[in-house]
């Protein structure tokens, strides 16, 4: 699994901010009692990895698709739709993975992607039916957060910003987040931090910096995005 990033759902709640049973629904799909009846609800994105021994995880393009998925969900978007605009996004762009492949924006009345046009130029396209083109106020999530190489395929992805200077490259540490100038996982500088705590009270943020040979300021970094991710 080199290169592709791995991430169980509570790891993926915790990363985009969203409830860890809302991100379990929008991967895996669930099921439902109306009126006495079981309803069954396929999942918004198709995931790859197999389960094992009942747990599942995703990898780092699905977790995009799942950030996107928040988005449209924030906007309004019912679940049909979603589901809709995958199957067609999927069409259009060949792919399994359409949300994480493009720019996609949302709005209370639908899901769009912007398309190249063969002339060169851009279109907004609906996608729902057969993906009618269609204009209207929208709502552009997460773009900055990501990079994209030229296939389009998200390779990077910056939770907090460039300026936090914390990413998630699957190429790198299974996907986990990193200091991008140092390498180093977050979650391990700050457990050691939190480990030399107990006995170096204010002296170990100085002592875990001088143990992995890199400034202060990056452990201080890490620390502060883990509290990020950790929190409720």
């Amino acid at each position: 699994m080199l290169g592709t990033g791995i991430y169980s759902p509570a790891d993926a709640a915790a990363l985009l901010k969203a409830p860890p049973q809302e991100v379990r629904r929008w991967a895996f799909g669930y099921s439902r009692v109306r009126a006495g009846t079981s309803v069954t609800y396929d999942p918004l994105i198709r995931t790859e990895l197999p389960e094992l021994d009942g747990q599942r995880a995703l990898t780092f393009v699905e977790l995009v698709e799942l950030m996107f998925i928040k988005g449209f969900r924030k906007a309004g978007a019912p679940w049909k739709e979603i589901h809709e605009a995958a199957r067609v996004a999927a069409r259009i762009l060949n792919t399994d993975h359409p949300f994480a492949m493009r720019t996609f924006f949302a709005d209370p009345g639908g899901i769009y992607a912007m398309l190249d046009e063969a002339e060169g130029g851009e279109s907004l396209v609906r996608l729902v039916g057969h993906g009618q083109h269609a204009f209207t106020s929208i709502v552009k999530p997460y773009l900055g957060q990501l990079e994209f190489d030229p296939l389009e395929t998200p390779t990077r992805w910056w939770p907090l910003g460039k300026e936090a200077r914390v990413v998630l490259d699957p190429l790198v540490s299974f996907g986990a987040p990193v200091l991008a100038d140092v390498g180093v996982p977050t979650a391990t500088l700050a457990d050691v931090y939190q480990a030399e705590r107990e006995y170096a009270g204010n002296d170990a943020l100085r002592r875990v910096a001088w143990l992995y040979t890199i400034p202060e300021r990056q452990v201080q970094l890490a620390v502060e995005f883990e509290q990020w991710r950790r929190a409720a």
